[in-house]
């Protein structure tokens, strides 16, 4: 804008400045009339010049106009197709945009990346059935692909994998497939934080950074036959030298090669129970108890955790089960048993849980109580959840294998009976899950019925209400902040006044799961609670 206002000054300086000041230097020459004529001519001049810089600023006003309206429309088109662009360097010299983007729900946890006729029949297949048997859901491809693209179907497998590992063998640097299944890796690991874990599998790191020696030598083919394509072959560089700045595995420093895969598996269950984890940082007050069981597990090899329905008995036990089992070497949760012993038998239910242990398929009923059973889970340091027993015969059977179990190996079994669990051993150590406090609670039910750490504004004396009612049991609060979130206030009140008289089914069943583990004492109790207000 300053342009054309300077465009429009500077035409009025050349009339002040030049002509008018050229004829003010003859003026004592002319006649009145014709100082008149001129003065009346020095006035038509500047009004014009006047005219055309109004008329300038405005077309400059709608040409700012114009664009500001263009710029809020792409802003507002961006932030619909949720693409907000974000700067990521993959190299000193390399810059690529990348989209801002939800990564997706998760498939598998491993996806193997390797290079088929280096791999496939050795390290790859030994890691991947070491990876199953640790009950790591893990994609291998098995079909032997030469020439062809990567497909679409891959690269979103990519995307659904927690964690990519990607063996460098001697000829993956010769694989086009190879290469972009890499790449994709690394897009997947800035775009959505996944995790990359590089193993040089009879490889120099330092080959694979520069694309040298033996490892160069298929790359320094694809540069002959992509020499008219030099941004693929720059992406594929880039990935290569990107790659062993990754944290990971050289063969070289752990042999035999079993004891290299057994330390790779153990390396990934961590890495997995890590990422799980942070889900228990929407778990109100849980890191406590996690704490609190694990110091009973240094002193028991049975703990029981005991607590009303709805306390996060459940909860608690998964979360305790994702936290240990990286450190065991078989481990199985066992959930509902009570619901499970509707349908099938005791030795049924042993027989599913020693196949998981044993990863074999072929353990039947009759061998449940084997020799041979018996020496092969002796070897191992196990973990074993049993989830919900009501029953002291089942807790007591169920909790006997334990004499069967490696040195090391412990059980956890959960129940709503306190007695359950006293008759199933002597050597039980038992965590009361306790009801949660008022401030937990109001946190838990804000987080639910609000969607934030506190109340909205006008709400804060019937979110007292509501988790005064509930008396500290997780499941409730959970269920009642669902149930009115996005409420009014009047919806509130009148949901508050009828509660005490016909809750909605979906809370009675709460209530009820509660109402059912108490004693006849307790029920009485329980009844005069929530008949307040």
């Amino acid at each position: 804008m300053s342009y054309f206002f300077g465009a429009s000054l500077h035409i009025q300086n050349l009339i002040e400045e030049e002509d008018i000041c050229k004829l003010s230097s003859k003026l004592t020459c002319f006649r009145p009339c014709e100082l008149i004529k001129l003065t009346s001519t020095r006035l038509k001049l500047e009004t014009a010049v006047t005219t055309i810089a109004s008329m300038l600023q405005k077309a400059l006003l709608i040409l700012l106009g114009v664009s500001i309206s263009k710029t809020i429309r792409l802003i507002s088109r961006s932030r619909n197709c949720n693409q907000l662009v974000g700067i990521d360097a993959c190299s000193e010299d390399n810059i690529i945009l990348t989209q801002t983007v939800s990564p997706p729900a998760t498939k598998y946890d491993v996806f193997l990346s390797f290079r088929g006729e280096d791999t496939r029949h050795n390290f790859a297949s030994s890691l991947y059935r070491r990876l199953q048997n640790a009950g790591i859901h893990t994609f291998m491809d098995h079909e032997l692909r030469k020439g062809e693209p990567i497909s679409p179907v891959l690269l979103r497998t990519i995307e659904e994998s927690k964690i990519s590992v990607i063996i460098f063998s001697y000829h993956y640097a010769s694989s086009t497939w190879c290469l972009d299944e890499l790449v994709h890796i690394l897009e997947c690991k800035r775009k959505f934080g996944r995790i990359a874990i590089p193993i040089f599998y009879n490889v120099d790191p330092s080959d694979v950074r520069k694309q040298n020696g033996n490892f160069g030598k298929g790359f320094n083919v694809l540069k002959q036959r992509f020499k008219d394509n030099q941004q693929k072959l720059q992406k594929w560089s880039n990935a290569l030298f990107q790659s062993t700045s990754l944290s990971g595995w050289d063969p070289h420093s752990t042999r035999p090669e079993f004891k290299l895969i057994e330390e790779i598996v153990k390396d990934i269950l961590r890495k997995l129970s890590y990422a799980s984890s942070s889900h228990l940082e929407g778990l109100i007050g849980i890191a406590r108890h996690i704490e609190n069981i694990q110091r009973l597990l240094t002193e028991a090899r049975i703990v029981g955790i005991w607590g009303m329905g709805g306390a996060g008995k459940t909860t608690l036990a998964k979360a305790i089960f994702q936290e240990l089992k990286a450190q065991f070497d078989a481990f199985s949760f066992i959930e509902n048993v009570k619901k499970q012993l509707k349908r099938i038998s005791l030795d049924e239910l042993q027989k599913n849980y020693l196949k998981e242990l044993l990863k074999d398929e072929d353990i039947s009923i009759y061998d449940i109580k084997s020799t041979f059973v018996k020496n092969r889970l002796q070897r191992k340091k196990i973990l074993l959840i049993l989830d919900d027993v009501d029953n002291s015969t089942v807790a007591a059977d169920l909790t006997r294998v334990l004499d069967w179990f490696g040195e090391g190996s412990r059980i956890i079994i959960t129940s709503r009976d306190m007695q359950v669990l006293k008759n199933a051993s002597a050597t039980f150590s038992t965590y009361h899950v306790p009801d949660l406090d008022f401030e937990d609670a109001f946190h838990l039910f804000s987080l639910k019925a609000f969607k934030r750490h506190e109340p909205s504004k006008g709400y804060m004396e019937l979110s007292k209400s509501v988790v005064k009612y509930c008396h500290g049991n997780p499941l409730a609060l959970v269920v009642l902040g669902c149930f009115l979130y996005g409420r009014q206030k009047e919806e509130w009140e009148s949901a508050l006044e009828k509660l005490s008289q016909a809750p909605p089914k979906d809370i009675v069943d709460v209530l009820k799961l509660s109402f059912d583990g108490l004693d006849d004492k307790q029920q009485n109790v329980f009844l005069d609670l929530g008949n307040g207000p």
